[in-house]
């Protein structure tokens, strides 16, 4: 992806990077059926630096006036598993498990009068009882 501000209200903005997106991303997902009630799966997702900034553009325009100093947030990669068994054509228990390596990794950089990042979530585990009422 190439995110730049095509078009803003404040022309210095045009042509800047937009900020928080992640110019090379991936997304693996994958799903494998054991049985009739039990799937397993599995989910990598990669982003490469993002550079930080305003709400709009990073680190340019009107909040940062002259030659733009890019701020970056690290790359990183994420690893995740879920698991699926139904009880029933009415409901199923589902696992998941994300960030599995506990890596410290950032969503988001935002730089105004009080800078600030927001950090992804750590390892995090669910279990959810899901039912389906459209076969009902």
């Amino acid at each position: 992806m190439d995110p730049k501000v095509t078009k803003s209200i404040v022309p210095t903005n045009v042509g800047l990077q937009l900020a928080n997106i992640a110019p090379q991303s991936f997304n693996l997902l994958t799903k494998y059926q054991i049985t009739r009630w039990l799937e397993l799966g599995g989910q990598t997702v990669y982003a490469s630096k993002i550079e930080g900034g305003s709400l709009l553009a990073a680190n340019g325009g009107i909040a940062y006036p002259g030659v733009p100093n890019p701020t970056f947030l690290p790359s990183y990669w994420r690893f995740d598993v879920f698991t699926e068994a139904r009880i029933n054509a009415y409901s199923s228990l589902k696992f998941a498990g994300q960030n599995l390596s506990n890596k410290t990794y950032y969503d988001s950089l935002y730089q105004s009068s009080q800078p600030f990042v927001k950090v992804a979530p750590g390892r995090a585990f669910y279990l959810s009882l899901v039912f389906n009422f459209n076969k009902l």
